[in-house]
Parts: C-alpha cells; structure tokens; sequence
C-alpha cells in the first residue's frame, strides 16, 4: 500500500470516529456532563487531525491521532470495565465497538506511516 493510501485512509478512519463521537456527545452531555464534553472535543481533535492528513502526510497530525484514537479507546473499554468517575457503562454497544475498530486501524496506520518516514532511504 503507498503512503498516499495509508494517508487518505487513516484520515477517513480518524474521521469516522470523529463523526461518530460528535453524533453521541448529546446522549452522554446529559448523562454525564464530563463524558459527553469529552466526546466533543476528541470529535473535534479527530475532525481537525484528518483534515490536516487529507491534505499532506503529517508526521505530528499521525502522531497526535494516535493519542486521541488511543485516549478515546482506552475510556470506552475503562466506562465498560472498572467505570470512570461517576460513569459506568455495563453495555458494549455497537457504536463503540465500530469506534474502536477505527481507532485502532488508525493507531495501526500511524505505525505502518510514521515507520516508513524515518525508514532510511535505500539505493
């Protein structure tokens, strides 16, 4: 697969889950007010992050989607786990299975792009 490839899917993957983040912050803003903020502003960084790789390969637009897609994958399966403050989910949805999904073939992008940039050149 070439970088270009790479690039525009990772973008539509961080995008998908940004869109998807963006449609369920108004259920969890009245749920649980922080959870649903939250939910905003990783739907924002997401959102803002493809973006910046739909138009070029950016080395820190993969690498600060990594944190995100991660940070959102880790509250999804802790809410479902041992709970957040004042949050517990004791249901595995299929919106937050689908969002896993892309967010870690996203993080698996990041890797396969960010190895092929510092991978020295061979002749």
């Amino acid at each position: 697969m070439d970088i270009e490839t790479i690039r525009r899917t990772g973008a539509a993957a961080l995008a998908g889950t940004g869109v998807l983040h963006l449609a369920l912050a108004p259920e969890y803003l009245s749920e649980q007010p922080y959870i649903g903020v939250l939910f905003l502003l990783g739907a924002a960084a997401s959102l803002f992050l493809a973006w910046r790789l739909w138009r070029a390969n950016d080395s820190t637009a993969w690498v600060l989607g990594a944190l995100v897609a991660s940070g959102m994958a880790a509250g999804f399966v802790l809410s479902r786990t041992v709970g957040l403050p004042g949050f517990h989910e004791g249901e595995w949805e299929s919106s937050g299975l689908l969002s896993l999904l892309l967010e870690g073939g996203f993080v698996a992008l990041a890797y396969v792009a960010l190895r092929e940039q510092v991978r020295p050149a061979v002749s």
